[in-house]
């Protein structure tokens, strides 16, 4: 029996302590401590001993984090993935953009983070609303821990850069040893949730149980399309969440024996036929929700004013320039109308891919994709567009999705 969530962290306070004088980041340095369940910064070889894992890969690097990926011994073996940030306080930032150094995040910024990413986590649980309508999905990253840590990476997490000029890994300059400064890190980890499907887009691959080979499938493409909508759909109905960023790099897609994938939203259990695939949303830092009478967002007014006024915005500034448009200044505000120009973004990058467009689609699979970019933009929220979409019997004509059934837990009103 799965268990109930309510809808707030257990035991942790979500509360932002802000100050108005220069040591407002030191609150956010002790919240985000709170939200560990740490006292005081730790060392990665206590938290992260190369002991209690195995087959640490590298994955992905940017500016202000690493990616790494290992067998967790301690996690019966479970495929596992560190997201590790470079963090540090407001007024060594300060200091440091004085000497030309950036990639590290404030602790502000992370802050939000945590506080999103946990959440979402949670609703691999059943989670009720103030209501009594119950909600699932399995489409976010299982969050394991989050810790903050002392000190440079260590040598067995294999942190490399992917060189795009010389088409080469090197190491990554280590700070500490240019500089001597002391810096944190946020260490979040997580389950395996895939790769993104620009990779899969980019080199071709086709996710199958015997492994990968070349070509996505119209059908996985379609039911990929199916899982976005309603995960982020379950999200939006309980905690008004908006992603706000939802471009192909964070949609991760891995292979599952699962033959369907099932959300619950509102108490109603929605059923979509897996083809061997299984979609994860990831990256929060643009997310907005709401918990209680509190609201996460990150103010994107500065970072998109130049995109809004793009005169050839590709696809995907289009999408931030619609998102613009909408909110303005108000960030604080819900806005799921967001969630619709990014589900409609997700949708035509799908359709215009090579992987769907070269294979041999049948007319049912690209009529269905089709209709998902016809009409999306009829409604004002996933809630709306999930129940006129998907509450029907829809297997006579769309090979992705299977009739829905009514949760035992249901409670009307």
């Amino acid at each position: 029996m799965i268990g109930k969530k309510s809808l707030l962290l257990p035991n942790i306070s979500l509360t932002s302590l802000r100050s108005d004088d220069e040591n407002d980041d030191d609150d956010y340095w002790f919240q985000v401590l709170e939200l560990c369940c740490q006292k005081n910064p730790s060392h990665f070889g206590i938290e992260f001993p190369s002991t209690s894992f195995q087959n640490f890969e590298y994955l992905d690097s940017g500016t202000y984090s690493h990616v790494i990926k290992a067998i967790g011994i301690e996690y019966n073996y479970t495929p596992i993935v560190f997201k590790i940030i470079k963090v540090v306080q407001k007024a060594t930032l300060n200091k440091l953009n004085a000497l030309s150094f950036n990639g590290f995040e404030q602790y502000s910024d992370v802050y939000q983070e945590i506080v999103i990413t946990k959440v979402l986590s949670d609703l691999h649980n059943l989670t009720c609303d103030a209501h009594g309508y119950e909600y699932q999905t399995h489409c976010f990253p299982r969050i394991y821990c989050t810790k903050i840590v002392h000190g440079e990476i260590p040598n067995y997490f294999l942190i490399r850069k992917y060189d795009e000029n010389e088409m080469k890994i090197k190491p990554v300059e280590r700070f500490e040893d240019l500089h001597g400064v002391p810096r944190e890190h946020l260490a979040i980890l997580m389950k395996y949730c895939g790769d993104s499907l620009w990779q899969l887009f980019k080199h071709r691959y086709r996710i199958t149980s015997a492994g990968a080979t070349v070509g996505l499938t119209p059908c996985q493409l379609l039911g990929i399309c199916y899982q976005v909508t309603l995960a982020l759909a379950v999200a939006e109905c309980v905690y008004q969440f908006e992603h706000r960023d939802l471009h192909v790099c964070n949609v991760l897609v891995k292979k599952t024996k699962k033959e369907t994938i099932t959300f619950v939203i509102r108490s109603v259990s929605y059923n979509v036929k897996s083809f061997g695939v299984k979609v994860c949303l990831i990256d929060a830092t643009f997310s907005r929700i709401c918990l209680g009478d509190k609201v996460y967002f990150t103010d994107l007014t500065n970072r998109l004013k130049a995109t809004a006024s793009t005169p050839n915005p590709d696809s995907q500034e289009e999408a931030y320039k619609l998102m613009y448009n909408k909110v303005v200044d108000k960030w604080r505000d819900w806005f799921p109308e967001t969630n619709i120009y990014w589900c409609k973004y997700f949708y035509n990058e799908v359709y215009n891919s090579e992987a769907f467009r070269a294979a041999d689609t049948n007319h049912t699979t690209r009529k269905g994709l089709q209709n998902l970019i016809d009409t999306i933009s009829d409604y004002q929220t996933l809630r709306g567009f999930v129940e006129t979409m998907f509450r029907t019997p829809l297997s006579a004509s769309n090979p992705a999705t299977t009739s829905t059934n009514t949760s035992a837990h249901h409670n009307s009103h």
